[in-house]
């Protein structure tokens, strides 16, 4: 599955908030990650998720999983 796809899957995730985590020091980075996502032409180029930014979500979607699994009633 890919992250596009996954994020579709799981409106519950708040891909603001994911993106801030992937890329804490780019103000833009919601509007990074909205590129990227529907790999819309900026600047010279199409925007695609490199293997890094699917490492980045992934480290910090693995830690969400990881407090889910933390829950206590």
């Amino acid at each position: 599955m890919h992250l596009k796809e996954f994020l579709e899957k799981h409106s519950l995730i708040n891909k603001a908030d994911l993106a801030s985590q992937m890329w804490p020091n780019n103000k833009s980075a919601r509007s990074k990650l909205t590129n990227k996502l529907n790999e819309n032409m900026v600047g010279t180029g199409k925007q695609r998720i490199t293997e890094k930014d699917l490492e980045l979500a992934k480290k910090y979607l693995k830690l969400m999983a990881d407090d889910i699994h933390e829950l206590k009633m």
